[in-house]
């Protein structure tokens, strides 16, 4: 449960300095961050805690780090964009498209048109309403504490004089 936590609290985190700040939003970036994600998956199966959540909260990431190493030209592109970001909201997608920037030499920008077209799509599959643009690092999730009954029964207890507890 605090791994669970903790792996939010990094995704949040990385997640917003990706939204806000327009130097991390790279193809390069894109790479590094999804080796450092898989890097951390491979930590979590080694430790056998794969099925206790804790994956599931660096899905956001791995979606944005895979959105930086995609190709973005085509209005199939779009479409496939917008078929893998399924846990990013569209104000998060259309963020991270505009403040992509292309290799040097390498890429072209991102063009108006193909922005557009995916913000079309994505108000067309999750409609318009409001959505978070950063994600809440103060989130905590609720702790939950596994009951094991006793075994010996409240009557087979002795309870000492002392503590003044003869009511019990």
């Amino acid at each position: 449960q605090a791994l669970r936590q903790l792996l939010f609290l990094i995704n949040g985190t990385t997640l917003n300095c990706l939204l806000l700040r327009k130097d991390t939003c790279s193809w390069s970036c894109g790479i590094q961050l999804r080796y450092n994600i898989s890097q951390v998956e491979q930590w979590l199966r080694a430790q056998g805690l794969q099925q206790s959540g804790a994956c599931k909260e660096l899905e956001p990431l791995v979606q944005a780090a895979q959105l930086l190493q995609v190709k973005k030209v085509t209005e199939e592109d779009a479409r496939a964009l917008c078929s893998l970001c399924t846990v990013l909201t569209p104000q998060q997608v259309v963020k991270l498209l505009r403040a992509y920037t292309p290799a040097v030499g390498l890429e072209e920008r991102i063009s108006p048109r193909f922005i557009s077209s995916v913000e079309r799509q994505l108000q067309d599959q999750y409609g318009e309403g409001p959505g978070q643009l950063l994600v809440d690092t103060s989130h905590l999730f609720p702790v939950h504490l596994p009951f094991t009954a006793s075994p010996l029964h409240l009557d087979e207890l002795c309870i000492p004089e002392t503590l003044n507890l003869a009511f019990l």
